[in-house]
């Protein structure tokens, strides 16, 4: 007589991620290489066995050799939720831009990701924050790689400082800022960060309404992408022709005097402007023909986009050249009217801590700003009024 064939139970659902091995063992297939989570008999319906899948994920994943998890260990989650509802805080209470808690969440979903969030963090060593820097320095250039390097730190130190962290973390030799003479090479090689007078004039030839008041925000006052995207329309005064409008990055106050020509390109804009989808964007001047803002993921992306796809369109294509070298090229030509308070004023930089002058200044003569603000309009239209 023939032996009755072993039956094996399926699994308790589609999407269970783990599978019934004809050894009686919940199984999983991780890098080529077969793990057992325990017996299907004493656990039918695979709870056990996939708490403990769960456990063991991310270090099978990573290639490494599951650790015993202690009660109490802090995981990357742990760090990376405490971390952010702080930040979030802080955004609440108006003493951090969007913008930046934005940047900080990007980072913690990057740690998330590089080495699991149920990690514990006692369990990292050198060599994962060796990997981690490298896996950055792959995506991005050394200023990028500097500033992520410096949130990542900010974040455990947070830990420690906030009291889930028993010691500060060890990061290791590796885990550095790149140096400073890699950065100057770096600066060199990708060119001067600024628009040349026939450029920006080319420019604003083959772009559409809305794209022109964006360019001439940026070469006018120095406003970035980010400024733009945001931008209020109560913050835009075209009776007097003054733009009052607080930097989203630092929150420094600036007023800004709007030349004819970018006070008619706001005319425009304001005039065919369509009612965004999203009623959240009502107060915001700039919404695209689809009826969008050109905020994404809590930065103005979307118009840094949008005028590279123009530059290439006028055969402007150097290296360095993106909306954002407009800001760099309202400083560089603003600082020829000899004011760099003023410049300093329309562009929204915060005072180092030393600047003595500035913790006393209350105010800066609208004058002076508008003697900036007239210097770069002549270099970039000339002593004749603009048509």
């Amino acid at each position: 007589m023939s032996k009755p064939k072993r039956t094996t139970p399926g699994k308790p659902r589609p999407d269970f991620p783990l599978f019934p091995h004809r050894n009686g063992h919940w199984s999983k297939k991780v890098r080529g290489r077969l793990h057992y989570f325990g017996k299907v008999a004493s656990d039918a319906k695979g709870e056990a066995a996939l708490e403990l899948w769960l456990a063991r994920k991310d270090d099978l994943l990573a290639g490494r050799r599951p650790r015993a998890h202690r009660p109490g260990d802090v995981a990357i989650r742990d760090i990376c939720n405490a971390f952010l509802t702080h930040k979030q805080d802080l955004v609440k209470a108006g003493e951090l831009s969007q913008w930046t808690f934005g940047e900080y969440h990007n980072t913690c979903a990057r740690l998330v990701k590089v080495f699991g969030r149920s990690r514990p963090v006692d369990d990292l060593v050198a060599e994962d924050f060796r990997r981690l820097r490298a896996q950055i320095a792959r995506q991005w250039g050394p200023i990028r790689l500097s500033n992520e390097i410096q949130r990542v730190r900010s974040i455990f130190k947070y830990g420690y400082e906030a009291g889930l962290l028993d010691k500060p973390v060890r990061f290791g030799p590796d885990f550095k800022k790149p140096s400073a003479k890699v950065l100057r090479q770096n600066r060199a090689k990708a060119g001067l960060r600024m628009f040349e007078r026939d450029e920006l004039l080319a420019l604003l030839n083959v772009i559409p309404p809305i794209q022109k008041a964006m360019v001439l925000l940026a070469v006018n006052g120095g406003l970035g992408n980010h400024d733009i995207a945001t931008l209020p329309i109560s913050a835009v005064n075209l009776k007097t022709g003054w733009l009052t409008y607080p930097r989203p990055k630092t929150g420094i106050e600036r007023r800004i005097p709007l030349w004819p020509e970018t006070s008619q390109a706001l005319k425009d804009v304001l005039a065919d402007r369509r009612e965004p989808k999203d009623s959240a964007h009502n107060r915001l001047v700039f919404i695209s023909v689809q009826r969008e803002a050109y905020i994404s993921h809590n930065s103005g992306h979307r118009i840094a986009k949008t005028v590279l796809w123009f530059l290439r369109k006028a055969k402007i294509e150097r290296p360095g050249l993106t909306f954002y070298a407009i800001r760099h090229t309202f400083q560089t030509i603003g600082e020829g009217a000899h004011d760099l308070v003023a410049v300093q004023a329309i562009m929204g930089h915060a005072p180092s801590g030393s600047d003595m002058s500035a913790r006393y200044r209350e105010r800066i003569d609208d004058a002076r700003l508008l003697a900036v603000s007239e210097h770069v309009r002549k270099w970039l239209f000339g002593s004749e009024e603009s048509k």
